[in-house]
């Protein structure tokens, strides 16, 4: 394994490290295949970082240090840079294979001046741009407003937190597990009533989609005339469509007041939903859900408003689901 310590002693040092590491690859110092440890020393780091190769990565923090102690940040958005592998603070690309992270905050600090058709406002922290591999993140914070982070193929996430106010969990995944996190909708910098949605599923045909499980969901209080949901739909999926099916799972997971009682929105049946009603195995789906009032009272929550692609699983589809999922 290579060993490797950080001190954010200048801007870009991280890029630094990396080219550093990718010169040993292709110098044949190390194999492709070396796993590669870094280790992050608390500070702030300036700049948009990226990973492509196939050298298994652990990049974390020294035992006990906060997240918020040490902090990738930059401004990047769809404006700035062209296509979702371009605009994010931290890319993953498509020759990584095994990426964990563990113990820092990723921050992307582009703040929206304009309606998005014209200023493309999606800015994503983190971009996993891979079918193949495998991402694990732990004890970690993403912080943006649209779009915050971005998966495809498989990714574990344990007892992170993240931040954003549109579609900021999306994806082409097959499967994206979420367990004990921390997701928070928060107030759109530009003010006035705007809808909000913490997911849009692009999930590949026929598989888990995203499955959330003892995750808590907070919102800043909108103004009224305002709605905050969970998911909606992209509306282009299909049966025989390689992706874009709208697979949410929520499994004994617990939302605030702020969310609308119908939780998923085909925004008045404008937008297509696929699969047109959920199951066990994908689409709008939940179970145990909870509701936590102002006062920290939590109950069984009502789903009698739901919007009608959902789906109410069974506890033993539930159960079944979290043990695939968590495999």
């Amino acid at each position: 394994m290579l060993e490797l310590k950080i001190k954010p002693t200048e801007t870009g040092i991280i890029t630094q490290t990396f080219k550093k590491i990718n010169d040993m690859v292709r110098s044949g110092t190390i194999d492709s295949d070396t796993p590669v440890h870094i280790t992050l020393m608390p500070g702030t780091y300036p700049g948009t970082i990226s990973w492509n190769l196939s050298n298994p990565l652990i990049m974390e923090t020294p035992e006990g240090t906060d997240p918020s102690q040490c902090v990738i940040i930059a401004e990047n958005c769809e404006a700035f840079h062209k296509d979702t592998e371009n605009r994010s603070v931290f890319v993953i690309g498509m020759g990584a294979a095994e990426v964990t992270l563990r113990g820092f905050t990723i921050e992307n600090t582009h703040v929206k001046t304009n309606d998005d058709a014209a200023l493309g406002n999606q800015a994503e922290a983190l971009c996993f741009h891979n079918q193949t591999g495998y991402l694990l993140c732990q004890n970690m914070r993403f912080i943006s407003r649209q779009d915050t982070i971005h998966v495809k193929g498989f990714s574990f996430f344990d007892n992170c937190y993240v931040t954003g106010d549109v579609d900021f969990i999306w994806g082409y995944c097959d499967t994206s597990v979420w367990k004990n996190c921390h997701i928070h909708t928060r107030e759109d910098n530009r003010g006035g009533v705007r809808d909000a949605y913490v997911l849009q599923s692009r999930a590949l045909n026929s598989k888990p989609g995203f499955v959330f499980a003892d995750c808590t969901f907070t919102a800043d209080k909108r103004p009224e005339g305002s709605h905050i949901y969970i998911g909606r739909s992209q509306g282009t999926g299909k049966v025989d469509s390689v992706d874009r099916w709208d697979s949410i799972a929520l499994i004994d997971c617990t939302l605030d007041e702020n969310y609308d009682s119908a939780l998923w929105t085909d925004e008045n049946g404008t937008r297509a939903v696929w699969p047109v009603k959920g199951c066990k195995e994908n689409g709008w789906r939940e179970y145990g859900t909870k509701r936590i009032d102002a006062e920290g009272n939590r109950s069984n929550d009502d789903t009698g408003g739901r919007n009608q692609h959902g789906y109410i699983m069974t506890n033993k589809e539930a159960e079944e689901l979290k043990a695939a999922a968590m495999v």
